[in-house]
C-alpha cells in the first residue's frame, strides 16, 4: 500500500524583501504581494494538504525567516496546522539555523497533530488502520550556529519493518555555500540506512539520490534575484518494491506567488529607442507566456546586450529609468511585471574590420582583445596577472570570488568599449 507525504522547507515566513522598499512603497499592489508572498506560499501548501490528504506533512527547517521570528508568522502557521488537524494530517516540524529551538516561542500551543522535533533525534510512527506504516526521524537545530554533523546521530530502527524517513536541515557536501550549518556528506545520510530523507537549507530543489531517496524541496517562495523560477514543495509517493524496499516518486508543486527572473534582450544593430522599447516589451511578454499559472508577480532584471549606436545613451541612468517607466503598463497584467533593474551591457557599434587594420594604439588594443576572444587560455592568463593583486590582498581575497570564463568575456567587452571611448578621436 502506497504512502503519501508532502515535503516543504525554507518557508522563511514574514521575509521583509530588503532592497525592494522603494518599489513597493510607490506601488500598492506590489507592496501587498511582497508582504504576503511567504504567507501565500504557506496557505497554498495547507490547501494542497487539505485536498490531497497525505499521510503527513514535513516542514524541514527555516520555517521562519529570523531568530526572533514574528508572532504573526507563528500564529498563522498554527492556524494552518489546526486546519490540517481537522483533516487528520500529521505535521512534522524541524527547526533550522534561521529559527533554532533556542528562539522558539514556548507560549505557542500546537494542535495534537503537530510534532516539533527537539535537539536530539526523535522518531514518531504513522499509523493506518492500527498498523505502523512509517517512522519519521528528525532533529532541530538547537542554536543559530549549529555546527554538529547531525546526520551521524540518525539510525534506522531495525525493530520496525516499515518505511523510515529522516528530516534534517543541513548542508550536504558544500551544496549550500554555508557549510557551517549542520554539515554532512551524502555518505553520512546513506549510512543511516533510512529509506528517504526530507532536507532543508538549500533553496534550490535537488534530488541527491534516487535510492535511498534524498531530496531538497527547495524554498517555497523565491526571496531574491538569485532564486529565480517557480518555487514550491514536493509531493512524494512511496511504493513498496519486490525486494522489500521502497521506491519514491516525487512531483514538484508550485507554491510561490512572486517569481524572480532575468531577461536578456538583444539590441545588436538597433539605431532607434522606440525599437529598443519594442524589443524589451517582446522579451517581457515572452517571459509571461512561459510562466506557469499561479504566479501573480514577476520581478525581473533586464540586461540589454549587443553593439549599437545607442550604447552611450543607454548607459545614462536617466535613459534607462525612462525606458523602465515606459514599461510600467505591464504591471497590470497577470502576472504583473516589475523591472527591478535595467542594465546596459552593450558596446558601441563600430566597424571592427576597419579598427583592426589601424596602426595606432586603439588598433593594437582591439587586436589584443580579438586574440583573447579567440583564445580563452590567453584571456585567463592575462586576467590572472591583472587581478592577482586583488586576490593576494589580505582582506579582499576573503570576500572576492574569481570570475568564470563568461564573466571574463563580459569584462573583456567592457574593456574594449572603454578603449574605444577613450582612444578614439571624435
Amino acid at each position: 500500500m502506497d504512502i503519501h507525504y508532502i515535503h516543504a522547507a525554507d518557508l522563511h515566513l514574514d521575509t521583509p524583501f530588503h532592497g525592494l522598499s522603494r518599489m513597493a512603497t510607490s506601488d500598492g499592489r506590489l507592496s501587498r504581494l511582497l508582504q504576503e508572498a511567504t504567507f501565500t506560499a504557506m496557505d497554498r501548501l495547507f490547501r494542497l494538504c487539505e485536498t490531497d490528504k497525505p499521510d503527513f506533512l514535513v516542514l524541514a527547517g527555516d520555517i521562519y525567516n529570523a531568530e526572533n521570528h514574528s508572532v504573526k508568522a507563528q500564529l498563522k502557521l498554527c492556524d494552518g496546522c489546526r486546519r490540517l488537524a481537522e483533516q487528520g494530517v500529521r505535521v512534522f516540524l524541524a527547526h533550522g539555523n534561521h529559527d533554532p529551538l533556542s528562539s522558539r516561542l514556548t507560549a505557542m500551543q500546537w494542535p495534537p497533530n503537530v510534532t516539533v522535533f527537539g535537539s536530539t533525534v526523535e522518531q514518531h510512527s504513522i499509523q493506518r488502520d492500527g498498523q505502523t506504516i512509517a517512522l519519521v526521524h528528525g532533529i532541530s537545530h538547537d542554536s543559530v550556529k549549529e555546527s554538529r554533523n547531525l546526520a551521524r546521530l540518525f539510525r534506522r530502527d531495525d525493530r520496525q519493518e516499515c518505511f523510515q524517513l529522516g528530516v534534517l536541515h543541513c548542508a550536504v557536501d558544500g551544496r549550500s555555500g554555508a557549510d557551517r550549518y549542520a554539515p554532512c556528506s551524502l555518505n553520512d545520510l546513506k549510512a543511516t540506512h533510512l529509506d528517504a530523507w526530507a532536507l532543508g537549507h538549500v533553496h534550490e530543489r535537488n534530488i541527491l539520490s534516487a535510492s535511498p531517496f534524498i531530496a531538497y524541496s527547495g524554498s517555497a517562495q523565491g526571496l531574491h534575484i538569485n532564486e529565480p523560477g517557480p518555487r514550491g514543495c514536493l509531493r512524494v509517493t512511496v511504493s513498496p518494491t519486490p525486494d522489500g524496499g521502497y521506491a519514491c516518486h516525487e512531483e514538484f508543486i508550485r507554491l510561490g506567488s512572486v517569481q524572480w527572473a532575468s531577461v536578456e534582450t538583444d539590441i545588436n544593430g538597433v539605431e532607434h529607442l522606440d525599437e529598443v522599447e519594442r524589443r524589451l516589451t517582446s522579451s517581457l511578454e515572452a517571459l509571461v507566456d512561459a510562466t506557469e499559472p499561479g504566479c501573480e508577480a514577476l520581478l525581473v532584471r533586464v540586461r540589454l546586450h549587443g553593439r549599437t549606436v545607442l550604447d552611450k545613451d543607454l548607459r545614462q541612468d536617466a535613459a534607462r529609468e525612462d525606458l523602465a517607466e515606459r514599461l510600467e503598463h505591464l504591471q497590470t497584467g497577470t502576472p504583473g511585471i516589475w523591472i527591478t533593474d535595467l542594465r546596459a551591457e552593450t558596446a558601441p557599434y563600430v566597424d571592427r574590420a576597419q579598427y583592426l587594420e589601424r596602426e595606432d594604439l586603439l588598433g593594437e588594443a582591439l587586436r589584443l582583445a580579438q586574440r583573447m576572444t579567440e583564445d580563452t587560455a590567453q584571456l585567463r592568463l592575462r586576467a590572472d596577472r591583472a587581478l592577482r593583486p586583488l586576490y593576494e590582498h589580505g582582506q579582499l581575497r576573503k570576500i572576492l570570488q574569481r570570475p568564470d570564463d563568461a564573466h571574463l568575456r563580459q569584462l573583456l567587452i567592457e574593456a574594449e568599449r572603454l578603449c574605444i571611448d577613450v582612444l578614439e578621436v571624435r
